[in-house]
């Protein structure tokens, strides 16, 4: 579980660490299954479903989800070895291997998701990612940017250790004259004991830079005393809306 003087590791988003610990956060959350409900229901109320353009697809569990309910599915996903990966698994989806700043997904989209990406994009350049991946909407599209509220137990912990507090607030009304609001979806980590609830809060503190890894028995002892034994933890998501006039 730690690195060899004791401390929370440091995982590289492509390593089988990374991939196990992502495992287990998702075998004790009911986040995804709330996201894509509401997703869900987001979709069914775009006036059109022709392009869908998923910004940081990652290995396409949302991505596979969604695209069904699309004409055409584009995904954006830099990561160097996570493209072959989304493509042999979603045949279907054209997979455009650039950043988001550089991408030109070549069409309008009536729907723009770029879901839990952020924590990795440095917060003073928000703005521009947002503004860039909105300029790819369809009249009556939208956008939908997704992140764990602030106040959820999961984000207070990574601000405790790092003092980093993401949080998407600031950003209602970048597009002036464009609809844009926030909707809060409860969501829950239910761990069965410390080790997996550590092993969770790992990849919670590897959302973006962690320098210098605490201690693996401060982030246990953390765990203890702001649960009170029960291991459960709040991971309520944000989800930024922002809908291009029709």
């Amino acid at each position: 579980m730690a690195d060899s003087e004791g401390r929370v590791r440091h995982m590289d988003p492509l390593g089988r660490p990374y991939e196990r610990a992502f495992a287990t956060f998702l075998a004790h959350t009911d986040q995804k299954d709330r996201a894509l409900a509401r997703l869900t229901d987001i979709v069914a109320g775009l006036p059109n479903r022709r392009v869908l353009v998923d910004a940081g697809a990652g290995t396409g569990l949302t991505t596979g989800a969604l695209a069904a309910r699309f004409g055409r599915t584009i995904a954006i996903e830099p990561s160097p070895h996570l493209p072959e990966a989304l493509q042999r698994e979603h045949p279907q989806v054209t997979v455009l291997p650039e950043l988001i700043l550089d991408a030109d997904p070549g069409a309008e989209a009536d729907l723009v998701l770029c879901s839990h990406v952020l924590y990795y994009i440095p917060q003073e350049r928000w703005p521009e990612h947002v503004t860039r991946m909105t300029s790819w909407l369809a009249p009556g599209g939208e956008a939908v940017i997704i992140l764990q509220n602030p106040g959820s137990d999961c984000m207070r912990m990574l601000h405790h250790f790092t003092g980093r507090l993401p949080d998407l607030r600031p950003l209602v009304g970048i597009r002036p004259g464009w609809p844009s609001w926030i909707e809060t979806v409860p969501s829950m980590i239910a761990a069965n004991d410390l080790d997996t609830a550590t092993t969770i809060a790992e990849f919670i503190l590897n959302l973006g830079p962690l320098t210098p890894p605490p201690p693996l028995s401060d982030l246990r002892a953390y765990l203890r005393d702001s649960t009170g034994g029960t291991y459960r933890l709040t991971c309520t998501q944000d989800f930024l809306r922002i809908r291009r006039p029709a």
